[in-house]
C-alpha cells in the first residue's frame, strides 16, 4: 500500500551491519534496525503541560490564542508554528517577528522546565518500559524524536528515569536540524547518531499528521499510529503492548 516511500533516498549511503545480538536464524522475522518513536503522543502524555506553558508564555507577550491554535502550535516544532501563526495574526515585518518568536519560545521553554520542578509526575503511556526493554534486548536501536526543542525532550528523558540506561540511543529535538518536521531530518539524524547507514530498516511510531508525512519522506516502513484515526493509510495500535507485539512480529514466529 505504501511503496512509494521505499523509494525516498535517505542523505548518506554509509552501511552498517545490525547488532551482533540480532537472531540470525532464517526462520527468524525480519526486525527493524532502528525504531523512531514521538515523545509527546506516543511516550510521555505531556502535551496538556505543554499547552499550559505556551499559552502562558503568549499572554505574557499580550498575545491571546484559542484553545485550538494552542493545541496545533503544541503538535509541531513550537518555533516554525509560532513564527507562521504570529505571521498571519500580526502582519509584521520578519525582522520584528524573530525577536518576539525567540523571547516567547524562551519563556515557554523557561515555563516548561520550572513546571516540571514544581510538578515532576509525568504521564507516561502504559507499555513504555516493556516496550523499550523488549525492543532493546532484541538488538532494536531505539531513538525518539519530538516537537519540542532538544534541551526540554532531554529534560523529559531524564525525569522519566530512562537517560543513561541504554534504552534510548538518540533524542533529537527540531532545534537540532535544519529543516524539522514534517520534515524527515530529526529521523535521519537520529538514524546517523545510532550509527546506522541509508539502508537501515526504520519502523516509526507517530502521533501527529506532521509526524507522519515526516514518517513517509524519511522512508519509514512499517508507519504505526497510536492515534488510530490520525491518518488513513497507517497502521494503527490500540495500545504500547500491541505495538511491542507488532513490531517483533510474535505471531510470525
Amino acid at each position: 500500500m505504501r511503496s512509494e516511500h521505499r523509494s525516498v533516498t535517505m542523505l548518506t549511503s554509509i552501511s552498517t551491519e545490525p547488532r551482533s545480538d540480532r537472531p540470525d536464524s532464517q526462520d527468524a522475522p525480519l526486525l527493524p534496525d532502528l525504531v523512531v518513536i514521538d515523545l509527546l503522543g506516543a511516550l510521555i502524555l505531556e502535551r496538556p503541560r505543554a499547552a499550559a506553558c505556551l499559552a502562558t508564555a503568549l499572554d505574557d507577550a499580550d498575545l491571546h490564542a484559542e484553545p485550538e491554535d494552542i493545541a496545533e502550535l503544541v503538535s509541531g516544532p513550537i518555533r516554525p508554528g509560532l513564527n507562521l501563526w504570529i505571521s498571519r495574526r500580526l502582519r509584521l515585518a520578519p525582522d520584528v517577528i524573530r525577536p518576539l518568536v525567540a523571547a516567547i519560545a524562551t519563556n515557554f521553554q523557561d515555563r516548561f522546565l520550572e513546571s516540571l520542578e514544581l510538578h515532576p509526575t509525568l504521564q507516561i503511556r502504559a507499555g513504555t518500559s516493556t516496550l523499550l526493554a523488549e525492543l532493546t534486548a532484541e538488538g532494536i536501536h531505539i531513538g525518539v524524536d519530538s516537537e519540542l526543542d532538544g534541551v526540554l525532550a532531554a529534560a523529559l528523558i531524564r525525569r522519566a528515569g530512562w537517560a543513561g540506561t541504554g534504552l534510548i540511543e538518540a533524542v533529537v529535538g527540531p532545534d537540532e536540524v535544519l529543516v524539522p518536521r514534517p520534515g524527515p531530518a530529526q529521523i535521519e539524524e537520529i538514524r546517523r547518531r545510532c550509527g546506522l547507514g541509508a539502508n537501515a530498516r526504520i519502523t516509526k511510531v507517530v502521533a501527529t499528521a506532521a509526524d507522519a508525512q515526516a514518517a513517509y519522506l524519511a522512508g519509514c516502513d512499517p508507519i504505526y499510529s497510536i492515534t488510530p484515526d490520525l491518518v488513513v493509510g497507517l497502521e494503527p495500535v490500540s495500545d504500547l503492548g500491541e505495538l511491542t507485539e507488532r513490531i517483533l512480529q510474535r505471531e510470525l514466529v
